[in-house]
């Protein structure tokens, strides 16, 4: 097998991981073109990480079976030759018995190493300010501050599951085939590729910006309902209490507050937080994405937060239709 280039295999790691984009598949497909054989090498990459899965998933070893194995294999060895007779080799009883403990022993270890590296890779964030975070498949998350999340560094093929506690919203990336988890300490929320805020205070809150959620009492979880968007759900004491909305800034609890924060993440903020459309105008400004923000939003109009960056940074604004370009 050739060398990989490293480009090559952060996707290939990616794709093991069920997290690639189609992006990367693009590009996968592109490479394998210049030399058909190199897809024969992917598959059997894949074929052999599907394999770990069931090494990993063994939970007992036939000491048995392997020596019988590992047995034939030696009497195999010695008989392979030109036909003649051939005086077998017997291996002593001791070497035998430790041969066999080291294939299991080298299971085992394998088998644990493997579960460890592939399993237990988690980030766990507690916000000291208002947070972006871009999980491994693209979902963005806006993680309010003294709020905690933990999820995974790649996500497996067939769930997206991570925990929160405090208040977020989420942008999931639409999988048909890998629903979007969120655990709180009483509800379970699944979606497959919409907008949404959760909050997980006294009583727990999700209210839905596009798309639809599941939202299920962990502890219950037939007790649920099924919120489209403009619909937002309480979560006390076993009952559901559904409301609609028409604007989402009602749903922010206090004040948005930016310390040190890219401008291009305060307004995609903004945006949420408005429910109206706010870009930069990089064509004429292709750093402005960039500049530092330490403000605080809440009780101001729209226009008056724009007019404050724009005193801030030293930026211009213009409306086109329903937009507002910062230029």
């Amino acid at each position: 097998m050739e060398e990989l280039p490293d480009y090559i295999k952060k996707i290939l790691l990616r794709k093991l991981h069920g997290a690639s984009a189609k992006v990367d598949e693009r590009i996968i497909a592109d490479w394998v073109a210049q030399r058909p054989v190199r897809k024969e090498e992917i598959d059997q990459m894949d074929a052999t990480w599907q394999q770990t899965d069931e090494w990993v998933a063994e939970t007992a070893f036939d000491t048995t079976s392997a020596w019988s194995k590992v047995d034939q294999r030696i009497t195999m060895a010695a008989e392979k030759g030109t036909g003649a007779p051939v005086a077998l080799f017997r291996i002593s009883y001791l070497l035998k018995i430790v041969t066999a403990a080291a294939i299991v022993t080298g299971f085992i270890f394998g088998g644990w190493w493997l579960h460890n590296q592939r399993q237990e890779r988690f980030n766990t964030i507690t916000a000291t300010a208002d947070q972006h975070i871009t999980l491994a498949e693209g979902t963005t998350v806006w993680l309010r501050k003294g709020s905690t999340i933990r999820f995974p560094k790649f996500f497996f093929k067939k769930q997206r599951k991570i925990s929160l506690s405090g208040e977020a919203y989420f942008n999931v990336k639409t999988a048909v085939h890998q629903p979007f988890s969120i655990e709180t300490q009483k509800g379970m929320i699944t979606v497959l590729g919409t907008s949404f805020l959760v909050n997980t205070g006294r009583q727990e809150r999700v209210a839905v910006i596009t798309g639809k959620v599941l939202f299920a009492d962990k502890g219950h979880p037939q007790n649920q309902c099924i919120l489209t968007a403009h619909e937002e759900a309480l979560f006390s004491e076993g009952t559901f209490e559904r409301k609609t909305f028409t604007s989402p800034q009602h749903l922010w609890q206090d004040e948005l507050n930016f310390r040190s924060t890219p401008l291009k993440e305060v307004i995609q903020t903004l945006t949420i937080f408005y429910d109206s459309a706010v870009k930069i105008d990089t064509t004429q400004s292709p750093q402005a994405g960039e500049l530092l923000i330490t403000a605080s939003f809440g009780k101001e109009s729209l226009l008056q937060a724009v007019d404050e960056l724009t005193k801030l940074t030293g930026l211009h604004y213009k409306r086109q239709q329903d937009t507002i370009i910062l230029y």
